[in-house]
Order: C-alpha cells, then structure tokens, then sequence
C-alpha cells in the first residue's frame, strides 16, 4: 500500500509537470478563468449590509478596521478598541 501511494503521486506530479511545460501559464489561465469579480461583489454588497446597521461613528471605525488599521493607528486605548470591535463584529456575524 505503501508503494502504491508514492507511485500514484509520483505519477501525478509527472503529468502536472508534464501539463505545465506544454503551457507555462496553466496556473495563470486557471486563476483568470474564475470570476474573482462575482466573489468580490457579493463579499463588499455583504459588508456594506453590514456597515448600514452601524451608526457614523461605528461604521467610520469598521471601516479603519476593515483597512488594517490597529488600536495603536487609530490612537485609542486598546481596551476600549476591544469592547468597540466586539460591537461590530456582532452586527457583522447576526444575519
């Protein structure tokens, strides 16, 4: 079983190495083939959903959150960057 199990990938990667030096850019053709747009409309229309429950203040912080902003960017406590996070992620994890 053993054996069986290094053969089959051994085979396995031959024929991929085989499918990619006939195409160079399979991977690249394979990526551009998927409809990274749709998944990202649908991801954003699922965020702004979520930012509409927020109030300004809220929203503007989720925002600077959601940019990769820290405690430290945004010059606040990290406690009270904790307890305003929490809030957030509740409204982003409720349906």
């Amino acid at each position: 079983m053993k054996h069986r199990m290094t053969r089959g990938f051994g085979i396995d990667a031959a024929e991929t190495a085989a499918l990619t030096i006939v195409d160079p850019r399979a991977t690249e053709r394979i990526v551009e083939a998927c409809d990274w747009r749709q998944i990202r409309t649908k991801e954003k229309n699922r965020i702004d959903n979520a930012l509409r429950k927020l109030n300004a203040h809220d929203r503007a912080f989720a925002r600077a959150v959601l940019g990769g902003k820290s405690w430290r960017d945004l010059c606040m406590p990290k406690s009270t960057f904790s307890v305003r996070l929490k809030k957030v992620e509740k409204i982003f994890l409720c349906p």
